[in-house]
């Protein structure tokens, strides 16, 4: 049972703590969500986790022989040159060098070596299931990889797929300790689906930082927040978090109001009996036990402000003026990059974006969706047809490439003012740069000191502020943190422009958008309802493709052969010739060749998917005896050995029809079909 123990850790960052006395225990089957604003020390309480970085003091003890899985910041170049899969299977043994060695003991009869040989593949099975690049292939898959990439060198990825890559490795490893930050950044929908199914069964300990709203309700199932006077640890849900701490809020206020009607009481007595000497020690008495009040005021409306300090975010954008009514008249638009003329992003695009609506965008990666954007608003100019926008239009569009519009030399908040509607008062300047994470320490920064990250922010926060009707934006959310987030989202929904987004965050796409907008290779389709009907529509559509999928996949039927050396023809039978015999013989010949190594691979696959469902049999003795259950790591242990099995079975049986497949099908171009 690997358990992860944290004993009063503390670290501080410039000068500055970032937490002190930070203690709890992560047991398996326990998925920790980690949460506070951004610079709270969430990814560097993974990274100490991680052995990646120290603590000041405290410690951090794991289960001994604990596998951790976290997903290292860098690659070598050494690892950019190796193939997707190749690179990805490197994480685990070889198992081409297991087989190779089996084999060999085998030819030369060693049973010694046999045997130490079957020792280590039952600790290879255990460790990381029965067929582990069928498990790599299915994990690429599900973070989006075709085919076609595994083959890919990673140097040829783009940053977004490398950091796919990278977290596919560590969830191939089998970890029992698993260390996740901003595991669902890069990630499309069906991604982030998946990897919310597969982080679901996962059977040991998880810890996490993630930003998705959705994401941190569905997968987490107890809560850390850092950044405020002391962390807090909650069992439950993200949303019983957040119900507790409303909770708690209301209990505080109530606890101050009391505290205030004391206080008052007290005070009226001071205020009448001080100057008689009869009452005067009495009112002294009561003056410090007023001071003792005052205090524990303080400190509740202290814990208040702390409780509520994402709302002081919240803020509501400008009014814009009345636009067209259509906002934006797309036309027969095409687009395809000069170094690929032929291959069109899309096909061509009718369309048009009428004034008021709220549109999300939403398509697989690396369907042209920010390209896209980007010729609606005149940053590419297309190949064929036109996007127009309407005479009264003014657009604002966001993307995370649009920093070069800053100047380097000028402060934060002289870049606010230049950028931003005259009309904007420096209280609002000032609010919304709060709301986008760059309060009074960054006002009179340069925009040269600022990171990536802040300068995507600034360009953001200035948009919100020069009244546009229409706005235009590529992964809003993106360097927000969660509180930002809110904020953003509420904005947006009072917003009485027009929008039109492109984003992967669904609690944002859920809160604001009226309409889902996917693009393919069948142009673009239009989804007149919220993000949630959408989306149940959307899991319901890939469930039935994968149903289509199997029915596809069964053994067609063909003709009988024929078994002996007469032939029948329309008046009866006849004897065949000498040469007819030789021909039929050869052609028979040929078959068994053709078929030779088909056949030895079923015949190994029924071989395993013996030996497995024995093993499975066994399994489930266990899963039913009841003593299995009075270890908690022990019953962990079967049902995730059961469910490999059963998962391995699965595939072993998929994999022989498809031999049979292969096999009726090399009968058929040979003229012979399977003779049972």
């Amino acid at each position: 049972m690997s358990k992860i123990t944290v004993q009063n850790i503390e670290k501080s960052y410039g000068g500055e703590a970032l937490f002190s006395g930070l203690s709890f225990e992560a047991l398996p089957g326990m998925r920790l969500a980690v949460a506070g604003p951004n610079g709270a020390g969430k990814s560097t309480l993974l990274r100490i986790l991680a052995s990646r970085a120290e603590p000041e003091s405290g410690s951090v003890v794991m289960s001994k022989g604990a596998r951790v899985g976290y997903v290292a910041q860098e690659l070598s170049g050494a690892d950019l040159s190796e193939p997707l899969l190749g690179w990805v299977l490197s994480a685990l043994p070889s198992w081409r060098d297991f087989w190779r060695e089996w084999e060999e003991a085998v030819d030369a009869r060693d049973e010694a070596k046999l045997h130490k040989l079957s020792d280590r593949q039952a600790r290879f099975e255990a460790q990381y299931g029965y067929h582990p690049e069928h498990k790599a292939r299915a994990i690429l898959s599900g973070l989006g990889f075709r085919d076609e990439d595994l083959s890919r060198r990673l140097e040829h990825l783009s940053g977004g797929w490398r950091e796919r890559a990278k977290l596919a490795r560590v969830l191939l490893q089998g970890a029992d300790i698993l260390l996740l930050d901003e595991p669902t950044n890069h990630l499309d929908l069906e991604a982030v689906q998946w990897l919310e199914d597969y982080l679901l069964a996962f059977k040991g300990t998880l810890i996490f930082v993630a930003h998705d709203r959705v994401f941190l309700e569905r997968v987490g199932s107890h809560v850390l927040v850092l950044g405020g006077a002391k962390p807090i640890l909650r069992s439950g849900s993200f949303s019983d978090f957040l119900a507790w701490m409303a909770e708690n809020a209301e209990q505080r206020e109530r606890e101050a109001a009391k505290i205030t009607a004391r206080i008052d009481h007290e005070q009226d007595f001071i205020r009448r009996f001080r100057v008689k000497a009869r009452k005067a020690a009495q009112a002294q008495s009561k003056l410090k036990k007023v001071e003792k009040l005052q205090d524990e005021l303080s400190r509740l409306k202290g814990d208040q402000l702390a409780a509520r300090s994402g709302h002081r975010l919240s803020f509501r954008l400008p009014e814009p003026p009345r636009g067209d009514k259509v906002a934006v008249n797309v036309v027969d638009l095409e687009f395809s990059y000069a170094e690929r003329q032929s291959a069109q992003l899309w096909p061509r695009l009718n369309f048009q974006i009428f004034r008021g609506r709220k549109i999300a965008l939403v398509a697989p990666n690396g369907a042209g969706k920010s390209t896209l954007l980007k010729v609606l608003t005149g940053a590419l100019a297309p190949t064929h047809g036109y996007a127009k926008l309407g005479n009264s239009t003014q657009l604002a569009y966001f993307s995370q490439h649009q920093t070069e519009i800053l100047r380097p030399t000028g402060t934060v908040i002289a870049e606010m003012r230049r950028l931003c509607d005259p009309k904007c008062t420096e209280e609002q300047l000032m609010g919304v740069l709060g709301l986008f994470l760059l309060g009074e320490s960054y006002f009179e920064r340069p925009v040269a000191a600022l990171s990536g990250g802040e300068k995507s922010r600034l360009v953001m926060a200035s948009l919100f502020l020069g009244r546009a009707n229409l706005l235009i934006l590529d992964e809003p959310t993106n360097h927000l943190d969660l509180e930002s987030r809110e904020g953003l989202v509420a904005a947006l929904k009072d917003y009485e422009g027009t929008l039109f987004m492109v984003a992967h965050d669904r609690y944002l796409m859920g809160e604001v958008a009226e309409e889902i907008w996917t693009l393919g290779p069948d142009g673009l389709v239009q989804h007149h309802e919220g993000f949630e009907d959408y989306d149940a529509k959307r899991r319901v559509a890939l469930i039935e493709a994968k149903q289509g999928a199997k029915r596809e996949a069964k053994k067609p039927e063909c003709a009988p052969v024929a078994q002996d050396a007469e032939v029948e023809d329309g008046q009866g039978s006849k004897r065949l010739s000498k040469d007819e015999k030789r021909k039929l013989a050869e052609q028979r010949n040929a078959l068994s060749r053709a078929l030779k190594p088909l056949r030895e691979e079923y015949a190994k696959c029924e071989k395993d998917l013996e030996r497995v469902l024995l093993e499975q049999g066994e399994l489930e003795a266990k899963m039913n005896d009841p003593a299995t259950y009075e270890s908690a790591g022990e019953a962990l242990t079967v049902n995730n050995q059961y469910r490999e099995v059963s998962d391995w079975a699965e595939k072993l049986m998929e994999r022989m029809a498809v031999l049979e497949e292969k096999m009726t099908a090399v009968q058929a171009d040979m003229g012979f079909c399977l003779d049972g």
